[in-house]
């Protein structure tokens, strides 16, 4: 059975509204304060947890090991492999034929089956990565300095 709790529609709301970023229990619990909306911490964790196993929410280690979670947009998340940007935190939702021939692979190739619903590749999305160039300024085209 799945209760609804005022505490819980709170931060079930709060983390769609952080629309594709992650939030550690800590951050979900001073967002809601600073809306006038204060949930208790351990509060946030035993919600955070119910809304991960109820499927709308996702539950993520961190470089360090700490947790952070994400709302989940849609009921058949676990279907698919996830992206996840170590820069903004974004979660990529991704339907990719190769990675779908890369999970028949290690099973038949090495009898294991994996679980794209908690497959999760870390690295840096295309929009930090622009980012990145964009601050590092333009490069010089190879030869330039010969023409000068």
């Amino acid at each position: 059975m799945i209760y609804r709790t005022k505490q819980k529609e709170a931060i079930l709301s709060y983390l769609r509204e952080l629309a594709g970023r992650h939030a550690t229990a800590a951050e979900v619990a001073a967002g809601l304060a600073a809306a006038g909306q204060p949930v208790g911490l351990s509060t946030v964790y035993r919600q955070l947890e119910q809304l991960v196993n109820e499927g709308k929410a996702k539950k993520f280690r961190t470089g360090d090991g700490s947790a952070c979670f994400q709302y989940v947009e849609g009921a058949d998340c676990g279907s698919h492999f996830h992206l996840k940007c170590e820069r903004c935190g974004k979660l990529i939702h991704l339907q990719c034929r190769t990675m779908d021939r890369l999970s028949e692979h290690i099973l038949a190739e090495h009898g294991f089956l994996s679980d794209p619903g908690r497959t999760v590749v870390y690295g840096v999305c295309a929009e930090c990565r622009a980012a990145e160039r964009r601050e590092e300024g333009p490069t010089e085209q190879p030869g330039a300095a010969d023409r000068r």
